[in-house]
């Protein structure tokens, strides 16, 4: 059957469509209901700003004072603001707070600062009147005018430097002070954060003057972008350095640069608390796996925190909205102003514990393990004297108890022969056992019968929840400024029960605080089944896996999905058969917390049953694409669940994963990938273009050739697109692939993660995953084969349509017949081009020329625009003569749309260039100005408007528009197109700027293929020698 028939190219017309219903479908899934906890409910906020500009830090403290500036913030009628008469500036006014610099983000401003610097007045008046609050906090906010700091290494840099000098300049500002500040707080946003640990990396960093960093919603784990390949070094660079300073690489190391390196490193970061808040699924610009701080830094210096779990915050927060949050930021303002009054005599350990009792859900193993429990003495709980001996009143196993049903002092009695679970719930939190005037209160306590006379008092191990009782619709309900208060929750598990051979509970004996509690014996934990292989896998993303838990479970259960452990899902929770009976409790409704546990992400969910039909989708942040993970055996989504109710039902769960919705992961997490992977099909089109043209000398049209990949090698390309993926996770494949990567090779500051010496692991290359077989990279091609064929069908019709204006509607035609005018346009564009040239060592990014390379390759396509629409098919039969105007269309065409997807590589430097001029910064552009790196696409360019669309002789066999190509040489241009198709598959996500430089090679291969050629197709003739040149003018 011929390949052009139409029954043949239904493989074609099945992929286009697939691609684009996959579009639509992602596209409807970022306009779906959001469910649950990934509800914003961010509540809105007010302030009064002022900002004064400090104008005395000037050219004389640092060299960017023309473009960047400092303010300080004031909120009006609070803080106080510069004497009169002394204008704006901040040089002579007395400052008596705490320093607090606002490093704000990617095309970020320093108003962004408003929302906390607020806040942390506001809190401070009102917790004055209570002796809470006796040093203000002062925030400076740095103006970066709005830089693209995500784009461009070179500005990250810059800003980096900037920040440091302005730390000195703010720390000089308290000089005059008895007890000044050593130190200054940083706040950064967004690339904001990268740019506060680049600062501790630079030469100009003052030592100890930074020791507290929190970030907001920064991409510590990986950069966003990878179109710079400076921000990819400085990335690698910094990377290293923080992970030297923790790690000590100079042990494992022999070079004395990495042991001045580490030794530098240790010094400067040992004493520094590191925060990286994020906000979870709702954060479209940047995903929430980028914020983790992973193997960087370890939980004695960091963390990473998700404001759904963070006390009293309870919401998703999007890239923006994660400043001026009013939870989150009064979150941040109370641990910042604790952290003023510790702040002279606080250890490292001091203050990690502030940040980890604001920020931690208080359920992490290794937050409970840092709490510091006092100890009473049991004299005081139960009585001096025998006589005086208060009455105890032993409670039983396996009952649940409300807060009605026990006495003031309560005991629970502990074999250490059994596994146990104490959970408490109350609407109050806990208190010391014993109040100062040793009266009982609402508390829990450990002790040993035989032991010492102590009881250690549990109440700072409570973990702040959202309140979910019946009549609370919203977790966010009792966040704050609610209309609720939150509730409390104690569980211990037999690990610290085990010490100990009795619980005490007490509890007021005038009150009736509203609690439940609950010592259990029955088994607490419930895996769901997971038999592994590609038949369990089926299920689990189609009619999903199923599990019933037992009767018999406490008030406090947790179950694990092993098979849910990847951030690309949105995963269905469904409860069946009879578990809607069992979502309402006869005490209070059924709670769900879902929680990972590396990086430690909680939600909660309450009223579930208003969901029961639809189900509830649980998005996650587990092992992803690109990031590193930690290497364990165990991985897996849990959810804690919380039952009301006294005489338990069995609760039949399913759990599977929700295709369409998971899209929208996808796409984000592959919005880069796209454009490695649309080049990859572009010369993969090419190659059977060059194939077809040495064959028979015709250049086959760009839509039939795709027709012709898509009908003809469907079944190979997602036979290796899904092959491919298992083949790199082999180690040995994996460490080769890394280690011949150019990049690699070129950049010593490229930094590899030792998994056996950190623990953790990462893959960059294709898709980053860590499973084997996986359709994922078929979904993407599909996808990119639609967007490629958009792509062509949009520059047909935009063609069409110029060039019918041009032509039919308003002809303008310009024939030039004189040698001498000829010879003056060709002297004209070749002084235009040696400007340019001479431009980009010292001024011009390549960038600039590469773009209008693209529109000079644009009006290549309209010159030789065919009159007619019939276009050159690709079939197995002898080809008729063909009008060779078509030919040299097809050819420029194929070019221009693959010089229009390098373009998306070239675009952020391009932005960064126009901004500096915008705002007046004219210190030339201090990267990308190799030469090299631009020239060949610019000969090539010029040759390809050289190329003339006359007919030639018959004899040709290369078919008279070009040079004569023998076999080898067509098959050493679609060995350099074959490799930036393995480069664009294998690192084009990580490293997509390399893209650029490898079809700059390309282009210098083909010209001086073309060129030397150049002598023969000059004898053969060019028709009409009298013709001239004609060129049409849009």
């Amino acid at each position: 059957m011929r390949p052009n028939t139409p029954l043949n190219k239904l493989p074609f017309y099945v992929t286009i469509l697939l691609g684009g219903l996959i579009i639509l479908l992602t596209l409807k899934s970022y306009t779906s209901k959001l469910n649950g906890p990934d509800v914003p409910s961010c509540r809105v906020v007010w302030m009064y700003p002022s900002y004064i500009k400090i104008n005395s830090f000037d050219q004389s403290h640092t060299k960017y004072a023309s473009k960047y500036s400092i303010y300080l913030y004031r909120e009006q009628g609070r803080d106080k603001l510069p004497p009169e008469g002394s204008g704006d500036d901040v040089a002579g006014m007395e400052l008596e707070g705490v320093p607090v610099l606002f490093i704000p983000g990617n095309a970020g401003n320093h108003r962004q600062a408003r929302s906390i610097a607020a806040r942390t007045s506001e809190l401070c008046d009102d917790l004055k009147n209570v002796n809470k609050c006796k040093t203000k906090l002062d925030f400076f906010t740095i103006d970066f005018n709005e830089d693209f700091t995500a784009f461009h290494g070179r500005t990250i840099l810059d800003q980096a430097e900037y920040a440091n000098e302005a730390v000195k300049f703010i720390l000089d500002l308290y000089s005059t002070r008895p007890t000044p500040p050593k130190s200054v707080i940083v706040i950064g946003h967004s690339m904001g954060g990268i740019v506060a640990r680049i600062m501790m990396t630079l030469a100009d960093y003052l030592p100890n003057s930074i020791k507290d960093i929190v970030t907001l919603s920064s991409p510590h784990s990986t950069s966003p972008l990878t179109f710079d390949g400076d921000l990819s070094t400085i990335y690698s660079a910094v990377d290293k350095f923080w992970y030297c300073g923790f790690t000590n690489c100079s042990i494992t190391s022999t070079t004395s640069k990495l042991n001045l390196l580490s030794s530098m490193a240790h010094d400067r970061l040992h004493n520094v608390a590191l925060i990286s808040i994020t906000g979870g699924a709702l954060d479209s610009t940047l995903p929430a796996d980028y914020t983790t701080l992973g193997y960087l830094v370890p939980k004695t210096n960091g963390f990473t925190a998700f404001t759904t779990g963070i006390p009293q915050v309870w919401t998703p927060i999007d890239h923006l909205a994660v400043v001026w949050c009013q939870q989150l930021r009064t979150r941040i303002a109370l641990a910042l102003l604790e952290l003023t009054s510790l702040r002279d005599t606080a250890t490292l350990g001091d203050r990690m514990r502030v940040y980890e009792r604001y920020f931690l859900t208080g359920f992490e193993d290794y937050a409970v393990e840092d709490k510091r429990a006092p100890v009473v003495f049991k004299k005081d709980v139960f009585g001096k004297e025998k006589g005086e001996k208060k009455m105890v009143v032993t409670v039983e196993e396996d009952v649940l108890y409300t807060g009605k049903l026990l006495r003031s002092l309560n005991v629970f009695n502990l074999d250490k022969d059994k596994d146990y679970q104490f959970t408490l719930v109350s609407r109050v939190p806990l208190q010391s056992i014993i109040s100062d005037n040793k009266e009982a209160q609402l508390g829990v306590g450990l002790f040993n019968e035989g032991g010492d006379d102590s009881i250690l008092d549990l109440s700072s191990l409570q973990a702040t929840i959202p309140n979910f009782s019946k009549d609370v619709t919203d977790v966010s309900d009792s966040s704050y400024d609610g209309p609720e208060s939150p509730m409390y929750n104690l569980v211990l598990n037999s690990t610290i029960l085990k010490r100990y051979s009795n619980i005490v509970i007490t509890k007021p004996k005038d009150e009736q605080p509203e609690f439940y509690c609950q010592l259990s014996t029955k088994p607490t934990n419930y895996t769901m089944s997971n038999n592994g292989g590609v038949l369990s896998w089926f299920k689990f993303f189609t009619v999903g896996q199923s599990i019933s838990l037992p009767a018999t479970r406490p008030i406090v259960s947790n179950l694990k999905i092993p098979q849910a452990w990847s951030s690309l899902y949105v995963y269905k929770l469904k409860f069946t058969g009879k578990g809607h009976s069992q979502l309402e409790g006869e005490y209070f409704n059924t709670l769900i917390r879902q929680w990972t546990e590396d990086p430690f992400e909680s939600k909660w969910y309450i009223n579930i049953n208003r969901n029961r039909d639809e189900g509830l989708q649980l998005t996650m942040h587990g092992i992803a694409p690109y990031v590193p993970y930690k290497i364990q055996s165990d991985y897996g989504l849990n959810l804690q669940i919380w039952s009301g109710n006294k005489d338990t039902k069995p609760l039949d769960i399913n759990v599977s994963i929700d295709i369409v919705a998971s899209l929208k992961l996808l796409i984000l997490r592959y919005r880069i990938t796209i454009v490695g992977i649309n080049i990859a099909i572009i010369c993969m089109v090419l190659m059977l273009q060059l194939s077809w043209f040495g064959f028979n000398g015709v250049y086959p049209s760009f839509d039939s050739t795709l027709r012709y990949l898509n009908v003809n090698y469907w079944w190979v390309i997602m036979g290796v697109l899904i092959i491919l993926n298992y083949i790199i996770n082999i180690p040995l494949v994996n460490k080769l692939l890394h280690y011949i990567d150019p990049v690699v090779l070129t950049d010593y500051n490229k930094f590899v993660i030792n998994e056996e010496e950190s623990g953790f692991k990462s893959n960059e290359l294709y898709l980053g995953l860590s499973q084997g077989l996986t359709i994922i990279g078929v979904l993407l091609y599909l996808c990119c084969n639609f967007i490629i064929w958009i792509t062509y069908a949009a520059l047909m019709l935009l063609g069409t349509i110029l060039n019918y204006v041009v032509v039919k509607l308003y002809p303008i035609r310009l024939k030039i017949r004189s040698k001498g005018v000829k010879s003056v346009l060709i002297k004209l564009q070749m002084y235009l081009m040696v400007c340019v040239l001479l431009l980009i060592p010292w001024y011009l990014p390549y960038q600039i020329v590469y773009l209008i390379c693209c529109i000079y390759q644009a009006t290549n396509a309209l010159k030789n625009w065919p009159s007619g629409t019939k276009s050159i098919e690709v079939s197995g039969e002898e080809e008729e003569e063909k009008p060779k105007a078509e030919t040299v269309f097809n050819y420029q065409v194929s070019w221009l749309i693959l010089m229009l997807w390098i373009l998306p590589i070239n675009v952020p430097i391009l932005i960064v260039f126009i901004h500096n001029l915008q705002i007046n910064w004219t210190t030339p552009f201090s990267s990308h100005h190799n030469l090299l790196s631009i020239l060949p696409i610019l000969l090539m360019t010029y040759y390809n408007s050289n190329i003339v669309k006359e007919k030639r002789s018959k004899k040709k066999i290369g078919g008279g528009e070009f040079p004569q190509l023998s076999g080898n040489t067509i098959k050493l241009i679609q060995l350099i197109l074959g490799y930036i198709i393995y480069y664009s598959l294998c690192y084009g996500s990580r490293h997509t700027f390399y893209l650029h430089h490898l079809f700059n090679l390309l282009c210098c291969l083909i010209w001086i293929v073309f060129y030397s050629n150049e002598s023969t197709i000059g004898e053969e003739g060019t028709g009409d020698k009298e013709g001239g040149l004609e060129l049409k003018l849009s």
